[in-house]
């Protein structure tokens, strides 16, 4: 469970961080915490899983109920949309409930 405090916003929701070095670039650690204030403002008690892949980093969202899969795609798109991200989005999305995508660092 991460909990970090960030300014008056605490973030809660079980985070898992696999091959990210303890001390990372604070674009990607303010990143993160961007990506779990928009997915904590649908679904609090969903799960991120991010992990390190040779060619950049994947992310993993659980949420707990089927039904904020889509409102909480809504919020990644719009945020790396205003950050001028490029996503590779999964497409077994609608299949397993589960939000599956990589941000390339080429």
């Amino acid at each position: 469970m991460l909990f970090i405090e960030w300014g008056d916003y605490y973030i809660d929701m079980q985070v898992q961080k696999i091959g990210l070095d303890e001390i990372d670039t604070d674009n990607n650690e303010n990143y993160i915490l961007l990506l779990c204030a928009a997915i904590e403002s649908i679904d609090e008690l969903s799960s991120l899983e991010i992990t390190k892949i040779p060619t950049g980093i994947n992310f993993r969202i659980a949420p707990s109920v089927p039904l904020y899969v889509e409102p909480i795609l809504e919020q990644i798109l719009n945020l790396n949309n205003m950050l001028g991200i490029k996503l590779i989005l999964s497409k077994s999305i609608k299949n397993n409930s589960t939000l599956n995508f990589e941000i390339s660092m080429k």
